[in-house]
């Protein structure tokens, strides 16, 4: 038999040999689960990440679609448009590679977040950003896009029409970034102002008055694009047929010696409607469609006015501020707008 103590002292041993193993045993356990877990959380994030890198773009052909309901547009905000803050372009940019594409200076990078840009330069940036408000106000597809003022390009080599826009340390200043979102498929396949599924609808019509209200006379059927997206449903594919290039508006329509872009004296000055008929309004536009677009059947015109005339001359401000527009052309070019859409409306009442 122990004696008292030494029976005490065996226990008091033997309970430390005991918890000892099991808390051994069960810290084992729980590392082992906590180093599972992390390796599945990991796994979980490269999955996540490599899914994004993938394109979620629809692959099937979707039902053909020019024009979208905007709800209340005098409550639109014109000046991210489409887009967001949120969605804007994060900095660091890296050089991807040129783009080589169309007469315009542009480069593809991505972004902090892993987005894939179009960078636009030249004179063709103020005009096609601002624009881009007016049209998606309209009812209209267009592509996301913001105005960098300044920023810098990681990585920028090899450049050919880009080299002047891009300083030997990759800065660079007033560009449009439009974004080539995975979710979205480009159809390369440009239609015809001709022949299209729209031909004589009101809807056409409407997008055809916005060419000359804009007086963007760059409108060859090489400009025009089919992107494939999805609707909020995230079943349903639309092929969403858009003028994908406004950059040659808001100056001067007329033949290849006397057009511009982006003047304000010029389109200030430039007239817009030519004469107002019983059943058609005659516009003024020299542009490559010119013999399409300058008459249109008076209700078409009447149904448009009614959509554009609730854009009110502070919303047109916002779009150009978003295209980072002085403060004079902010004014004169919202106001020269503003002062053709009253005209549209006059002339159908």
């Amino acid at each position: 038999m122990f004696k008292r103590r030494e029976t005490q002292a065996f226990l008091t041993m033997l309970f430390l040999i005991i918890t000892t193993t099991f808390s051994t045993n069960s810290f084992a356990a729980f590392a082992g689960q906590k180093n599972k877990a992390s390796k599945a959380a990991k796994k979980e994030a490269k999955n996540i990440l490599e899914k994004d890198k993938k394109t979620v773009a629809p692959a099937t052909t979707g039902k053909p679609a020019l024009f979208e309901e905007r709800g209340d547009i005098a409550a639109l905000d014109l000046y991210h448009g489409i887009g967001s803050e949120e969605n804007a372009p994060q900095a660091p940019f890296t050089f991807e590679k040129e783009d080589t594409s169309g007469t315009n200076p542009k480069v593809k990078v991505t972004d902090a977040n892993g987005v894939k840009w179009n960078v636009k330069f030249a004179e063709e940036v103020h005009a096609e950003i601002a624009c881009s408000r007016i049209v998606w106000a309209c009812g209209y597809m267009v592509e996301e896009s913001y105005f960098i003022a300044s920023g810098q390009i990681k990585g920028a080599k090899d450049l050919g029409r880009a080299k002047p826009y891009i300083g030997k340390d990759g800065s660079f200043s007033n560009a449009m970034f439009e974004k080539r979102a995975t979710n979205v498929a480009r159809r390369n396949k440009p239609w015809s102002w001709l022949s299209n599924p729209f031909s004589n609808t009101r809807e056409f019509s409407g997008l055809l008055i916005l060419v000359m209200l804009l007086n963007n006379w760059d409108t060859k059927d090489s400009n025009n694009e089919v992107l494939g997206m999805y609707d909020a449903d995230g079943a349903t594919v639309r092929e969403w047929y858009i003028m994908s290039d406004w950059g040659a508006s808001l100056g001067k329509s007329g033949s290849v010696f006397k057009h511009n872009k982006w003047d304000l004296k010029d389109y200030s000055k430039h007239k817009f409607i030519e004469k107002v008929g019983k059943k058609k309004i005659d516009f003024t536009y020299g542009g490559v469609m010119s013999g399409v677009l300058e008459k249109m059947p008076i209700d078409h015109v009447k149904w448009f006015a009614g959509i554009i005339g609730q854009l009110s001359e502070k919303q047109l401000q916002e779009a150009f501020k978003a295209a980072g527009a002085s403060d004079d052309e902010v004014t004169g070019f919202a106001g020269a707008v503003k002062k053709r859409i009253d005209e549209l409306t006059a002339a159908v009442n």
